[in-house]
């Protein structure tokens, strides 16, 4: 099996501007880049700012090069090298370019401080550089002389071969034979003839083993690593001591270590347990608890093991008391978990001590994570100590050793196989990321704690080492194939295929056959419409899952390697990293370290950054005045609990021993940067794999193989006003049924909550309430609390994580109620008598238990449309035997507003199957919500037994909502009407322009003329000022209600720009206006405030492409969910900002001018005399 080569499309780079969907794509021409380079050396521009702006060029034009290329590139190295070999770029211009690379984009974590001089001495060469890549890329249009003219007068040579870095060089390959790889090397820009074969017995230990598998798995493009390089006598062949294939792509050592099976050693094994469902027994129970009863051993907490026990099922609860095994065997899971305490507290209280001497707990770091871009792969360790330089290392295991005939000693265990992979790949980590000497790696242990005497030290074993980092190499290749070109494998996978190692005997027979049989046996026995669907909705994933990892082209500074890849300045600008932080405080539970509070050094305000409270990070230290990099230490994951202007509380993942362990030598700095859960991505693949084994029913349904049921008969038993049709309809619906709710129709207040009260009037129905977000859930449990307070005797549970919850609303959260009451049965009791249960999609996702345990009449999906297929089928189908689990289904969304965030492009998510086609699945992007809307779809508008369009809306004035109305809904809105959406305009006695304008026009557009100059492309100081003197006359108008969470927002694209609006604000000197929201459109979706300030920010066309990235047609209207989402969240006005001559380029935006023109609310003043009002 190997690799197909990736489809390379090639643009012919003129301007392109499509305005036939009425979304822009830009394609700068060559003049165009040339105009702005020449911006870079206007008279009053400083250095830095001239650096800036060549800099942004040469990165545009790469981008630009491959923006219809298919490949998932890593790092900007790739990219430059591709499009240098692309174009036939010449020698001697591709060596200035990628000396131009180096200087204005630095390796990987190195600082790079250029003084005044050295940026004047460097600017022409890099200003040459990026204009032969314009040339070069762009079709070949000659450079203009007024560049030129500021050309060096001699070009820079390029260094020749030094002493390589030691550890590590990054190469890409060109082409390769049986023994050697040609691949250009990142530094020098020069082709390289690697050793692999025989002949390098570095590499192959003395021809002991072999590398000739690389053959099979290469392809032009891929990424290497090169590890501790040599060079033979001639300097020109280079001998590595390892290679690492795609190394940004990591993998998980437990994920390499799950691949050495009994039955095969193979990365196809990791494809059976990507589908494999969620393992729910008393053996990952046990070691679960066995974990916690380690950490409390090592924090020397005196807690019996009843205590231990309660406090663990109150967190496992679901997925403890529908375990099978413990329904009956709960006295024995507990005889177990006595052993399991005992032996751990021998082993690290007195065992341990006697093979590394006496050590202090204190200093012992639980569960920390390691990210190793050498070798590609991460991991999280049980304990890690380190004294004066020596390390040790163990690994827990609660379960058996490996099985030995006639074991003597049944006390002492024998190390498996894939236990002894996990720690040496941990110790190879430390050898070769940390470069740790072997000396200080004396202790590398496994700790067996079923066994009395179960520590056991680990030596080193090259041969299996290798092996490893071969299957590392491995998983990495099939993770990509299977993103391109599918996991069609599957179709012809059998337990015979995948017994490689010829297992036999009883474990065969009885167990590993029958076991892969019945896993397997669902894709064989599928229709080719359901094989169709479930491959191609793997593929969609994986490829998610990878470009999650390197980044896609839609997104700058995307994917988790930007975490090396990203110099610190890129991180910054894209608000991904706070740096130069010092621990301030800590917060202790149960004497141990729970969470650390951090300071500010320097001001990084939330709006500087992407992170949110809730959001998972990491954290890790640096040396003051290095680069933070998480790849050089140790990390520790962690939860934002709060974010204040000089601090930010982090929720530890697991709680350490003593606050020394963040003891850091004097000079130490503090860096969070964003962390990424695979497992959030792995319960799709058993969702998807569980449709296979649904009913028949529910699989023909989703499949539109039938048409869903409808009882006209049923009535509705309560009273809901104007809703009584839509609960009726509703009601009727016994499959499924669709409500849209465009913005301000009261979907969840009114929607939700009356379909809810009506499933409840009749006996034995359950609810299931879900949500895309957290914030959504939230509003739905403000509403069944109001219900609470009319019905003391209605109660429900949430499922999630307190972090993810609101305050309010944490003590309806199931980790709350378990711990009031008693054991097993009293969960049981609680969980059978509460009727309505909520959670986002993802929580329900993890906890499919809740279905085991419980039967659902009917559930309720708000937010469906930004919530794609993958994320319901498991619930959807979800069955005990022949029953599903869920009865009914009520989708409630709108299409027209901001769907789901995907990573893939339109031509990486497009379906071509026509069978997929031909049940409405065009794109694996789109929602199920969508793709049933469209089946539902008749010539006057929708089936209304299954579908239902709220047309009333309470939010706008009606002014407001009258363009999106027409322009997104087809007039098919009304106001309700409330009275603020009929107020008149305010008399009011002012000379004051924003005043007047405010106080006249309901909705307006103030032309904004382009910044001269601006430090990034993404702020826009004449915009930000003129939004600040909007939001201060809002408050002189206000300020006797004013609240800075519902009187005035502000909405911005860019995340630079909400930082340059803050400042501007705040020189108004009001501080409750410091407070108001400003954000992007995307975190603005499902808020409202009374005025509402929209800020288009751009300067170039290009930018349109950002603008206009959520736009399609319906019914001859061009739909712009983004535009629609901004100017809906406004109830009392709504003013618009920005460059009107960009804007008209898009049709939409120009008929909106054009509308708000005709209701006399365009303003074209300049700024000067729009801020002090004289207008």
């Amino acid at each position: 099996m190997k690799l197909k080569a990736y489809t390379k499309r090639k643009n012919d780079m003129t301007d392109t501007i499509n305005n036939s969907i009425g979304k822009s794509i830009v394609v700068c021409s060559a003049p165009m880049f040339y105009d702005q380079l020449l911006t870079a050396f206007s008279d009053d521009i400083e250095t830095k700012q001239r650096y800036d702006i060549i800099r942004n060029v040469f990165a545009r034009v790469i981008e630009q090069g491959i923006m219809d290329c298919q490949i998932a590139f890593v790092g900007f190295f790739a990219k430059l090298d591709y499009c240098l070999k692309e174009y036939d770029v010449p020698l001697a211009a591709s060596n200035l370019i990628q000396l131009a690379r180096k200087d204005m984009f630095p390796e990987r974590n190195k600082k790079q401080d250029l003084t005044e001089e050295a940026l004047n001495t460097s600017l022409p060469h890099n200003l040459k550089a990026t204009a032969l890549l314009i040339y070069y890329l762009c079709g070949k249009i000659e450079i203009p002389t007024s560049i030129k003219n500021n050309f060096p007068q001699s070009d820079r040579t390029k260094n020749s071969w030094g002493k390589f870095e030691e550890n590590v060089l990054r190469v890409v390959v060109e082409k390769w034979d049986s023994d050697y790889i040609y691949a250009t090397e990142e530094n020098e820009n020069t082709t390289i003839l690697i050793s692999y074969g025989k002949e390098n017995k570095v590499l192959t230990r003395n021809g002991d083993f072999s590398w000739e598998y690389l053959n099979d798995v290469l392809w032009e493009g891929a990424q290497l690593n090169l590890v501790r390089v040599r060079r033979d006598e001639s300097g020109k062949i280079f001998i590595p001591e390892l290679i690492i294939l795609e190394p940004d792509y990591l993998i998980n050592v437990t994920t390499i270590a799950g691949c050495f099976e009994s039955y095969a050693e193979s990365p196809f094994v990791n494809l059976v347990n990507k589908i494999k469902p969620q393992p729910n027994t008393s053996a990952i129970h046990l070691g679960n608890l066995a974990g916690q009863l380690l950490d409390n051993a090592i924090h020397a907490r005196d807690i019996s093991l009843e205590d231990s026990i309660k406090s663990f099922v109150s967190t496992n609860a679901l997925s403890m008391i529908s375990c099978p095994e413990l329904v009956n065997g709960f006295a024995q899971f507990k005889q177990d978990a006595e052993i399991q305490k005992q032996n751990i507290e021998h082993l690290i209280g007195e065992a341990l001590p006697h093979v590394i001497g006496s050590y202090d707990k204190g200093n012992v770091i639980l569960e920390p994570s390691f990210f190793s871009e050498v070798l590609g792969i991460q991991g999280r360790l049980d304990f890690l100590y380190q004294k004066d330089g020596d390390i040790t290392i163990i690994e827990q295991k609660s379960g058996k050793g490996e099985f030995v005939r006639n074991q003597s000693d049944a006390s002492t265990p024998t190390a498996k196989m894939t236990h002894t992979i996990q720690v040496l790949l941990y110790r190879a980590l430390f050898q070769y990321e940390f470069q740790t000497y072997s000396s200080q790696l004396k202790h590398i242990m496994l700790l067996y704690s079923k066994y009395s005497n179960g520590l056991l030290l680990i030596p080193q074993s090259p041969e299996l080492l290798l092996r490893a980092i071969k299957m590392r190499n491995l998983l990495a290749w099939t993770e990509i194939m299977y993103a391109k070109e599918g996991m069609e494998l599957l179709k012809t996978l059998t337990p015979e295929k995948l017994n490689m190692n010829g297992l036999t005997g009883r474990l065969w027979d009885q167990y590993v056959r029958p076991q892969l049989s019945e896993l397997l046996s669902p894709i064989h026995y599928a229709s080719s419409l359901e094989l169709a669907y479930y491959l191609r909705f793997l593929r969609f994933i994986q490829n998610e899952l990878l470009l999650s990892k390197v980044g896609n082209k839609r997104k700058e500074n995307s994917g988790f390697a930007t975490i090396w890849h990203d110099t610190l300045e890129d991180k910054k600008s894209a608000g991904n990293i706070y740096d130069k932080l010092s621990i301030k405080d800590f917060v202790c539970e149960d004497e141990a370290v729970s969470s650390v509070i951090l300071e500010f050094n320097e001001p990084q305000s939330a709006d500087s950054t992407n992170f949110r409270i809730g959001d998972i990070v990491i954290l890790y230290s640096y040396i003051k005045d290095e680069v933070p990099n998480a790849c050089s230490d140790i990390v520790i994951r962690a939860s934002i609990v709060d974010i204040k202007a000089d601090t930010i509380e982090l929720r530890l993942r697991n709680s350490q021993t003593a606050s020394q362990v963040f003891d850091k030598p004097e000079g130490t700095l503090w860096a969070i940067e964003h962390d990424m859960l695979e497992s959030m991505t792995s319960t799709l693949f058993s969702a998807m794999h569980g449709f296979l084994s649904g009913t028949k029913q529910r699989r023909d349904l989703i499949l539109s193989q039938r048409e869903p049921r409808v009882d006209a008969s049923l009535t509705i038993n309560g009273e809901y006003g104007r809703f009584n049709t839509l609960v009726t309809r509703a009601k009727q619906a016994r499959d499924i049924f669709l409500i849209i709710g465009p913005p301000g129709t009261g979907k969840t207040s009114f929607g939700l909550v009356n379909l809810l009260k009506e499933e409840l009037t009749e006996p034995d129905s359950n609810v299931l309430l879900l949500s895309y977000t957290n914030r959504a859930v939230d509003e739905i449990c403000s509403k069944l609390v109001e219900i609470k307070r009319e019905q003391p005797d209605f109660d429900f549970i949430r499922i999630g994580s307190d972090l993810s919850c609101s305050e309010e609303y944490r003590e309806y959260l199931l980790s709350s109620r378990s711990t009031k009451v008693e054991g097993g049965n009293g969960l049981n009791k609680l969980i059978k008598n509460t009727r309505v249960f909520c959670g986002t999609t993802s929580a329900l996702n993890a906890n499919m238990s809740l279905l085991k345990l419980k039967h659902f009449t009917l559930a309720i999906v708000d937010e469906s449309s930004q919530i794609l297929e993958p994320h319901l089928i498991g619930l959807l189908t979800a069955h005990d035997k022949e029953k599903e689990a869920i009865d009914r289904f009520v989708l409630i969304g709108d299409h027209k507003q901001l769907p789901a965030v995907v990573q893939q492009s339109v031509e990486e998510s497009i379906v071509n199957e026509p069978e997929l086609n031909d049940i409405g699945l065009t794109d694996c992007r789109l929602s199920l919500f969508e793709r049933l809307l469209s089946r539902f779809k008749t010539a006057n508008g929708y089936d209304e037994r299954f579908v239902y369009m709220l047309t009333k809306q309470g939010r706008m004035h009606r002014y407001i909502g009258e363009f999106p109305n027409q322009a997104f809904y087809g007039g098919c809105l009304d106001v309700v009407p409330l009275e603020h959406q009929l107020l008149p305009d305010k008399a009011i006695k002012t000379d004051h322009g924003i005043m007047k304008m405010l106080c006249s026009h309901r909705i307006a557009f103030v032309a904004a003329e382009q910044p001269r100059l601006s430090p990034s492309l993404k702020t826009n100081i004449i915009e930000a000022e003129m939004i600040a003197a909007t939001v201060y006359q809002i408050y002189q108008l206000t300020k006797d209600s004013f609240d800075k969470d519902m009187t005035v927002g502000v909405i911005v694209p860019y995340r630079n720009q909400i930082a340059t609006v803050r400042n501007a604000i705040d020189r108004y000197g009001v501080d409750i206006l410091h407070d108001i929201t400003i954000d992007t459109v995307e975190r603005y979706q499902g808020s409202q405030r009374d005025y509402i300030i929209y800020g288009f920010t751009i300067h170039q066309m290009y930018q349109l492409n950002f603008l206009t990235d959520n736009v399609f047609e319906e019914d001859g209207m061009i739909i712009d969910r983004k535009l629609n989402v901004a100017m809906t969240r406004a109830r009392l006005n709504l003013v618009m900002i920005g460059n009107p001559k960009l804007l008209s380029m898009n049709v939409t935006f120009s008929r909106l001018m054009d509308f708000v023109r005709s209701k006399g609310g365009y303003f074209d003043v300049t700024k000067e005399d729009y801020c002090s009002g004289r207008f």
